[in-house]
């Protein structure tokens, strides 16, 4: 009776799993980008069957291999509730094990790590993308498997299976720091790759090259390295990190959330709330000290036109890249907001009315002068050359409060429009000075 009934149940299996798998976002990518997101996971898998197959299994290694995984487990139990960054690159401090892992055992183990804990995080919140955290576990397998087989490769008396003593157990953890470093640089690689094939004008510096990603980055490979070498001197002792590794995980997630909350999702800028909030503190500031300060509105020329002529795709990437743009020419500029539907507001501290509007001139320059090619969409392959309008205001006797400034960068805003667009405005206590560009309208 029960071999009538396998094919039927064996015959569920295979419908369930392919409907998870079918499922998955990942089959409406195009290629190479679904190719790629795909490739990854399998060369992981594939890593592990070959790596396998050379391992000797030894009782000890398996009992490690187990309690590094339990503690990543219970890393994740203890911060299930805190809310997860989704659609942005985060770091939940999972690697520190995964290191570990890759220095203690055989490269078999630090290819499979990531993907079981992977498996219990999707069963313990189903919630996540999964073809994205698939993809990126995966990255982490290859990369941390590669540190391992790297580390292996080091001659006995630089890095043996335990450290020694006095100048060997430095330079044994100078050698688990490099193998952190060349998994962190393989992560990195095959993501950004994928980033890049997804968004050919991604800005790399956005995802890796903050001051925020380089500190929690290098703590973590702190802390990967310092429970490398306490697993090394006695595995027990990995209980007695657990806890602090816990709770710089909770403020890590927390922190990205917190972050994550303050950005305008479409452009990457600070968004309206946290703008004002930030801009209040910063002016204040200024009134205290007596430094100088400067604001400057933005606006995209005719964009309610090109919204309703192009459509919402199109909008959306050209104010993406416009906000690119902003960062790039103020890379020393936090204060950059979104302000409306196609405004941005720079905040310019200790910048006077002088070096405020050469600072717009230039940005105005900039931005008409480089086209954008439309890469999705209906009008792919398209490519737009945009305006913009600015009117800056500076601090004075007349403004002391912060809605004052922007009341009149917005009067100054205003002028720039209605006499031409394409302009820079900055406005004084008496007056207002306009400035033809040499731009035109004709990209669009």
């Amino acid at each position: 009776m029960g071999a009538l009934r396998l094919p039927g149940v064996v015959t569920r299996c295979i419908r369930t799993v392919a409907g998870w798998f079918g499922g998955w976002d990942v089959w409406a990518l195009r290629d190479p980008l679904r190719s790629y997101v795909l490739g990854v996971p399998l060369a992981s898998l594939v890593a592990v069957a070959v790596f396998g197959a050379e391992t000797r299994w030894q009782v000890r290694n398996a009992v490690i291999f187990v309690a590094l995984l339990a503690c990543g487990a219970i890393a994740v139990e203890a911060t299930r509730t805190v809310k997860e960054v989704h659609g942005a690159l985060s770091r939940d401090l999972q690697t520190v094990w995964y290191l570990t892992i890759a220095i203690a055992l055989p490269p078999v183990y630090a290819f499979a790590a990531p993907m079981l804990l992977t498996v219990y995080k999707l069963w313990r919140m189903p919630r996540m993308i999964v073809h994205r955290r698939v993809f990126s576990n995966s990255t982490i397998s290859l990369a941390y498997g590669c540190a391992s087989i790297i580390f292996r490769a080091f001659p006995g008396r630089l890095a043996a299976e335990t450290p020694g003593t006095g100048k060997h157990v430095l330079i044994w953890t100078l050698a688990v720091a490099a193998c952190g470093l060349t998994a962190w640089l393989i992560n990195c690689t095959l993501v950004l790759v994928a980033i890049k094939l997804s968004d050919s004008g991604a800005r790399i510096r956005e995802f890796m090259g903050t001051r925020e990603s380089i500190t929690s980055d290098l703590v973590e490979l702190s802390l990967a390295v310092s429970l490398s070498l306490v697993v090394a001197i006695n595995p027990v002792l990995m209980v007695l990190a657990l806890p602090s590794i816990i709770l710089y995980r909770r403020y890590l997630m927390h922190a990205q959330l917190v972050a994550h909350t303050r950005m305008d999702a479409k452009t990457g800028l600070l968004n309206t709330a946290t703008w004002q909030r930030e801009a209040t503190a910063e002016f204040a500031r200024a009134l205290r000290t007596h430094a100088p300060l400067a604001l400057a509105m933005v606006d995209i020329d005719h964009f309610k036109d090109m919204n309703e002529t192009a459509g919402h795709l199109v909008r959306d990437q050209l104010l993406r890249d416009i906000a690119g743009m902003l960062k790039d020419q103020l890379p020393d500029h936090d204060l950059i907001g979104r302000f409306g539907s196609e405004e941005f507001a720079i905040l310019l501290p200790q910048t006077d009315r002088n070096e405020a509007k050469r600072i717009s001139e230039r940005l105005r320059d900039h931005i008409a002068g480089e086209p954008i090619a439309i890469e999705s969409g209906t009008q792919a392959g398209f490519v737009f050359r945009l305006t913009v309008s600015i009117g800056v205001a500076v601090l004075n006797e007349s403004r002391r409060a912060l809605a004052e400034l922007i009341g009149a960068a917005d009067s100054a805003l205003e002028q720039a429009r209605s006499t031409g667009w394409n302009k820079v405005c900055v406005i004084s206590d008496s007056l207002a000075e306009t400035e033809e560009s040499q731009g035109d309208l004709s990209g669009w």
